[in-house]
């Protein structure tokens, strides 16, 4: 999952100018620790971790100084709303089980990692195995179209959940950011209205 992250992350990141590129990592930190605070199985110790990375960037950054934060803040979030709607493989309940991670040697290999061996040899091996894994599930998008298997996270009966839960963090950022929530509703319907469309 680190993995898929760190590469949502550049594929967002690539959104914006170069210039911003603080600005986004700001957004993508605060987005990020209001969402471990409303998924029931994040532990703790990452809310803590996630509020205390954004306070120590807010400490270097006013990000109310800035006039274009709210939009970008706002488009960050709509970004990471449709990742998490997305028709893709990463997104389907067979996605464990598709890339066969239990026969891998990663678990092995992530183990001596957390036993102390950082080796740059055992970096690239991890690397290796995850994206040869990752061949395995080789739909980006429109999974659904191309996968008999595909089966989202989410079924049009419990869409709703999400979507509450966008809408509080956005809620909550209108009030701390400013970012414009009436705008963020109506990206969330037509967003809403496409995922149910796509069941049909």
């Amino acid at each position: 999952m680190h993995e898929l992250n760190r590469r949502e992350f550049r594929r967002k990141l690539d959104l914006f100018p170069p210039e911003m590129s603080h600005a986004v990592m700001l957004a993508a930190g605060i987005i990020g620790a209001e969402m471990a605070k409303r998924v029931e199985e994040t532990p703790e110790g990452v809310v803590q971790d996630g509020e205390g990375f954004v306070s120590d960037l807010l400490d270097v950054v006013d990000p109310l100084q800035e006039e274009t934060f709210p939009d970008l803040l706002e488009r960050y979030l709509v970004e990471t709303m449709k990742d998490e709607l997305r028709l893709c493989c990463s997104n389907c309940t067979n996605f464990n089980s598709c890339i066969d991670i239990g026969s891998l040697e990663l678990g092995a290999l992530f183990l001596r990692r957390v036993n102390g061996d950082d080796s740059d040899k055992l970096k690239k091996e991890l690397s290796r195995q995850i994206n040869d894994a990752l061949k395995k599930t080789p739909y980006p998008d429109d999974a659904h179209m191309s996968c008999d298997r595909f089966r989202h996270q989410y079924s049009p009966a419990t869409i709703s959940e999400v979507f509450n839960r966008y809408a509080d963090i956005a809620a909550g950022l209108q009030q701390q950011y400013g970012l414009d929530y009436r705008k963020f509703q109506q990206n969330m319907i037509s967003m809403n209205m496409d995922f149910c469309e796509k069941f049909r």
